[in-house]
């Protein structure tokens, strides 16, 4: 059996594969933006799932207590734009806004005129607390506290402090 010369098949080789190189890459290309659109969908769905859940609570804690009228009612908790703030991701950010605010969820029934003592007493315990966040560690300064309407805002920045070590003590 003889076998044809393969320098006739040279420029259909060649051919093929520059078209198997074009759906390679145009492929990678696709996904790419396919990945960036998702990504943004998660963390406009991250957004929007924080909102109605801080929306919930309000209508929760206003019915709660709407025949006080000199009392925390809600709290609100804000990150400034720092470093730490900027890498993170929404998701990220509603889970340790979850955390903080359940170590905040004290000050809620207490009176607006009394919050100097208890604001203070808020930022020594929470001084150098580091929040877990899956496999990442942060900490959480308390940078301002203001009432306003019935609503505790708290203004806070966060230091990513590293990886989580696996194994360690708690």
């Amino acid at each position: 059996m003889r076998v044809p010369p393969f320098a006739r098949f040279v420029r259909f080789s060649q051919a093929a594969g520059l078209v198997l190189c074009g759906m390679i890459i145009g492929a990678a290309l696709y996904h790419s933006l396919f990945q960036a659109q998702f990504d943004r969908v998660i963390n406009l769905k991250g957004e929007l799932e924080d909102q109605l859940n801080e929306r919930d609570y309000e209508l929760e804690q206003l019915s709660k207590f709407k025949k006080q009228h000199s009392v925390i009612k809600t709290v609100q908790i804000r990150f400034e734009d720092s470093p730490g703030a900027a890498g993170m991701d929404e998701p990220a950010k509603s889970r340790l806004k979850a955390q903080l605010h359940d170590d905040l969820i004290v000050l809620v029934g207490r009176s607006m005129y009394e919050i100097d003592r208890e604001s203070r007493l808020a930022r020594e315990l929470l001084a150098g607390k580091v929040y877990r966040d899956r496999d990442k560690r942060f900490a959480l300064d308390i940078k301002t506290v203001l009432v306003v309407d019935n609503r505790l805002q708290v203004w806070v920045s966060v230091r990513t402090l590293g990886p989580e070590l696996s194994g360690g003590s708690p």
